[in-house]
């Protein structure tokens, strides 16, 4: 054990480098309590310290050689002076003496347009009995070029390279991706949401676990994107993918919404010349920031208010004729101005009432609002999830709770919505909100009095669901329904690309079969093209994408079963929802 005098020596060290220095897979809080030798609290960081949207993990680590068990409460909010919303995230470990707790967690970050490029962040650490630390350090985002992970092989020898040519090109873009160890990657989904792409060596694939592959492959299905470096042409059979074959080098093969691209590489260097693939990629800040301002259907439908103004100030304007001279000149005329103290309180709380009534007249107690769903059903290759994606606007009124909980957690980020009275977020509202989110507890102004918003929700269940494939009878496929609802509309593309429907007004019950017939044409069917046309454009991109065989697309009696739950005082007045997925087991010719 080192000498105290050379402990605190150290300690002081540590506390003296630059917050700024932190780099990707590096400390970014260590305390050492030096009057309990060998009791500290450590916090890392994977994919770098901050992100411009979606969450990044960190891995707390916390020692106890202090002589009893103790509770450390760690929090970690991102967010200063002069921005609308701060989120943050409270964890409370225990930890038991001579134990040590390693704990991996998640901080959810501001989108873009609520943030500025350089982000900041804060923990504060606190245990009774022990002294409070706080650090905090900063970094800046690439201004207009996507994040992005990049496996430790293929960074060695070529990351400082391409960080220099992203720099070079735009000084606000600081880096080309954040470097990280395969083996820590995190075994939730969510970890992954604050990256647009991840460059991974075939490699490091093979080495993750089944839990850090199941993340991965949930994130891609949300939406994300993989490229796979491999010194060969890489075999997707050989990879434990769910998908059926490569397309191509510089073509991706499709993953529910997520791509997978297979790139080949000397194994020493990726070229300059690979930069090309990334500096148009999609960026999910940029959806989340544009996206939903204008030529978005859902919120189209659902329509927009308008301040009026009109009725409040006639009865302010009553108030003001009442408390003065009416008061003054009948009610406590000369030598009766002693009711005043009584008059004036009366008109006063009298007018708050009518108010308090006119409020609820006109914007009632809790809200309103539209949603769409899309609902991706995987039973296969292990999986057996329900990936939801949900985007949805509410409008509310007098709101006891602006904040809920959930048996369903789900990531939920605010989209820019265009400015108004009733946007809390735009330049008009100029409000301050905080967000803070623990399992499924949602705390924070996220549904406030008198105002719209609209979130983009994504979460990926366990689930049992599904539609099963059971053959072939004289060339029609033989489908049926494993689902808890009524299937009211049916398409499926089989495994040779062709088209097959329902007829029309066919109801399909749990456990019966699917009744198909050839589709006329190979257009998208009316009730099909209807809801995606509710998604954002991006989201469209992606759903329109899902081209590839034996995949089918529904819809059910009852949507609002597989919609994810906010706040419980919000009355849905429309619930769209597009039922898709891979169906389980095979087409095959009867005997």
């Amino acid at each position: 054990m080192l000498p105290l005098p050379l402990r605190c020596f150290l300690a002081a060290l540590l506390a003296m480098l630059p917050a700024g220095s932190v780099v990707a897979g590096e400390q970014v809080f260590r305390h050492d309590y030096l009057e309990h030798s060998d009791t500290f609290v450590e916090i890392e960081t994977l994919f770098g310290s901050v992100a411009k949207q979606g969450s990044l993990p960190y891995r707390i680590t916390i020692r106890n050689q202090s002589g009893r068990p103790r509770v450390w409460t760690v929090t970690m909010s991102e967010g200063n002076q002069g921005r609308p919303l701060t989120t943050k995230a409270t964890h409370r470990i225990e930890v038991e003496n001579g134990a040590e707790v390693i704990r991996e967690v998640t901080l959810p970050f501001s989108p873009a347009f609520l943030a500025y490029d350089y982000r900041n962040l804060t923990i504060e650490v606190s245990s009774p009995g022990l002294p409070s630390e706080s650090r905090q350090t900063g970094e800046q985002t690439p201004q207009d070029f996507p994040l992005i992970g990049m496996s430790k092989a293929l960074a060695e020898r070529s990351l400082t390279r391409l960080d220099g040519e992203v720099r070079n090109a735009n000084s606000s873009n600081p880096y080309f991706a954040k470097l990280f160890e395969p083996e820590h990657l995190p075994v939730e989904w969510v970890g992954y949401t604050g990256l647009d792409l991840i460059l991974l060596d075939e490699p490091a694939w093979k080495s993750l676990t089944s839990a850090q592959r199941q993340a991965l492959v949930s994130w891609i299905r949300l939406g994300g994107r993989l490229d796979l470096y491999g010194e060969s042409e890489i075999d997707p059979a050989s990879l434990d993918l769910p998908i059926a074959a490569s397309k191509g080098r510089d073509l991706p093969a499709t993953l529910s919404l997520g791509r997978i691209y297979f790139r080949t590489w000397d194994g020493r260097e990726v070229p300059d010349s690979h930069l090309a693939f990334y500096r148009e990629a999609h960026q999910a800040a940029d959806a989340l920031n544009n996206e939903f301002q204008q030529n978005w259907d859902l919120q189209s439908g659902f329509g927009i208010k308008k301040f009026n103004p009109t009725l409040v100030f006639l009865l302010l304007l009553a108030f003001a004729i009442l408390v003065a001279p009416v008061n003054l000149f009948y009610l406590a005329k000369p030598g009766r101005r002693h009711r005043l103290f009584i008059t004036t309180p009366i008109i006063s709380i009298v007018t708050c009432v009518l108010i308090v009534l006119l409020i609820l007249l006109i914007d009632g107690v809790g809200g309103k609002g539209h949603r769409v769903v899309l609902a991706d059903l995987q039973p296969g290759k292990g999986e057996n999830r329900l990936y939801l994606t949900q985007e949805q606007i509410s409008r509310t009124g007098v709101m006891l709770t602006s904040g809920f909980e959930t048996d369903r957690p789900f990531e939920i980020n605010p989209v820019n919505l265009p400015p108004s009275q009733f946007n809390p977020l735009s330049q008009y509202g100029r409000r301050s909100a905080t967000y803070e989110i623990n399992g499924g507890r949602y705390e924070g102004e996220f549904f406030r009095s008198r105002s719209e918003q609209a979130f983009s929700l994504r979460t990926a269940e366990p689930g049992r669901a599904r539609i099963e494939a059971v053959g072939e009878e004289g060339g029609t496929p033989v489908l049926v329904s494993n689902l808890s609802q009524e299937i009211v509309a049916f398409l499926y593309r089989d495994p040779e690309g062709e088209l097959w429907i329902s007829p029309a007004g066919t109801v399909v019950a749990p456990g019966q079969r699917i009744p198909l017939e050839r589709a006329k044409s190979q257009a998208s069917p009316d009730w099909m093209k209807e809801t995606i046309a509710l998604f954002s454009k991006s989201r469209q991109d992606q759903i329109l994408a899902l081209t590839e065989p034996h995949r089918f697309f529904a819809q059910v009696r009852d949507p609002e079963a597989f919609a994810l739950p906010t706040h419980p005082s919000l009355r849905w007045e429309k619930t769209a929802l597009l039922l898709t997925g891979t169906p389980s087991g095979e087409i095959t010719p009867a005997p």
